[in-house]
Formats: structure tokens, sequence, C-alpha cells
């Protein structure tokens, strides 16, 4: 698996969410840890959840990623 997106718990679940919902399997490194305790798993609490995906799903998924961070996904709350 390769990583694809290193952030907070809470912007990981969202981007994991979009992900999933484009069926990409997602495997979240620290997930409870970086919820819990950010900075026990990283240098100040930065980065702490980690998403990986399967190689033949890293293009797509980085093209969501991309419209994610350019704000053309709305997240309802």
């Amino acid at each position: 698996m390769i990583e694809i997106f290193r952030g907070s718990y809470i912007e990981a679940m969202n981007i994991k969410n979009l992900l999933e919902n484009n069926d990409i399997p997602v495997f979240t490194a620290n997930e409870y840890m970086s919820s819990i305790q950010p900075w026990s798993v990283s240098a100040g609490g930065n980065g702490s959840a980690i998403l990986k995906v399967q190689e033949k799903d890293l293009e797509n998924g980085k093209k969501i990623i991309d419209e994610y961070n350019k704000g053309e996904y709305v997240l309802d709350l």
C-alpha cells in the first residue's frame, strides 16, 4: 500500500470517506492514536493520521484529493 495523504485525524476521515465513496479501499495508519494523542505518533501532532491505498488506486485517489483541496466537494455537516 502507498501513502496518499497525511494530516489531521478529522481531515483524514473526510478524505477517507470521499475515497471510499468512490470505491477506493483505504487503510488508515495511526487512526486511534491520532485522535487521542496525535503528538505521540508525530512531532507536534502534525500529520498524525496516514491514509494508504493500493497502487492501482493511487492516480484516481490523488485526483479526488486534488478536487477536495480545490473545494470542489461540499461536505454536509
